[in-house]
């Protein structure tokens, strides 16, 4: 009964590791402003660890085109999700570099793109000409720690709380300090914003 229980758990195990590595492929695409469509930039093959580009295009652009789009079309819904960029980044001696953020289902959901005048490495992914890919997992934040409960004192303060200072005391702390940094004249004496006599 054991033996049984301990082998479905390992089958499980290697199955769902087997579910997480199998490569999907999508295309990324540049659109310039002006363009009433968009192009192929890149076609890339990807899991939930590495992606590698599998052909890359330089995207033809308008004369004067300042920026371009970058996404993708999601393959569920066909709609368009990116981010712009100027158009200079795709000049020639430019290290560029795609990210695939990836849901907790490892799909796609965004895309980021980076362009830097010199080499960098690829984390996590591969290079095809002057074009790198990164992939981006989502992370968990930190939880969220509702309903904490406000422990008072007896007197109805916080505890661990300083207590609030005086205008006086306020005050005091402040000439120290203009007095520490030279600007004393600024609240005392020779015509500043509280002369006193």
């Amino acid at each position: 009964m054991r033996s049984t229980a301990a082998l479905s758990l390992v089958l499980a195990l290697l199955f769902s590791l087997a579910a997480a590595q199998v490569e999907k492929q999508i295309d990324i695409f540049a659109w310039p402003l002006s363009a009433s469509k968009s192009q192929t930039l890149a076609k890339l093959s990807y899991n939930t660890e590495k992606a590698t580009v599998l052909s890359y295009k330089v995207p033809a652009l308008p004369a004067g085109e300042e920026i371009v789009r970058i996404g993708f079309h999601h393959p569920t819904t066909g709609s368009w999700s990116g981010i712009a960029t100027a158009a200079s980044n795709f000049a020639d001696g430019k290290d560029k570099k795609l990210q695939l953020l990836l849901n907790e289902q490892g799909q796609v959901y965004h895309v980021g793109f980076k362009s830097l005048d010199w080499p960098s490495s690829s984390k996590g992914g591969s290079k095809n000409d002057d074009m790198s890919v990164e992939v981006v997992p989502m992370k968990a934040g930190s939880p969220v720690h509702l309903n904490k409960p406000i422990l008072l004192n007896a007197e109805g303060k916080l505890e661990g709380q300083p207590e609030e200072k005086t205008f006086l005391q306020k005050y005091v702390q402040c000439q120290f300090l203009l007095e520490i940094h030279g600007n004393a004249d600024l609240l005392t004496g020779t015509g500043g914003l509280l002369a006193f006599s």
